[in-house]
């Protein structure tokens, strides 16, 4: 797409383009020579001028930008902030149901501790049970020979 101007060449408005271009190439080589025409259309843009930024360009983004940065920079802090929240919750639901559990291993360890004297104190039983018997067999056997 041609691009214009910024600025009016003897009252009309020219069309840049490649054909443009090479046709001020070919008179500025005409004029000024081949290496000297060569340097000068270096220093042109690529494009038109109306393309090329300035100065106010940059500024302008660059206020648009930090503007930009500030804003994400908020949502960042806002959406940290609410994580630290929801974590911190988590963390306490953690803790009370580590302390539930704790509580129920505390139940089945009392309730195994029972258990575990009860069938102490019944093999304790059975054994006098069996070693009295023993002897009364023995004591019996005795006298009969």
């Amino acid at each position: 797409m041609p691009l214009l101007f910024p600025y009016p060449v003897e009252g009309v408005a020219m069309a840049i383009d490649e054909r443009s271009r090479h046709d001020l190439y070919v008179k500025l080589e005409q004029t000024l020579g081949a290496a000297e025409a060569s340097t000068l259309m270096e220093h042109l843009p690529p494009v038109g001028w109306a393309d090329v930024a300035t100065k106010r360009d940059l500024d302008v983004f660059a206020t648009e930008l930090r503007a930009e940065m500030s804003e994400l920079r908020s949502e960042l802090r806002g959406e940290m902030s609410e994580l630290r929240g929801e974590m911190s919750e988590l963390r306490s639901e953690l803790r009370g149901e580590m302390s539930e559990l704790r509580g129920e291993i505390g139940g089945v360890r009392g309730e195994f501790s029972l258990e575990l004297a009860k069938a102490v104190r019944t093999m304790v039983f059975a054994n006098m049970t069996i070693a009295v018997a023993a002897v009364g067999l023995a004591f019996g056997a005795a006298q009969i020979t």
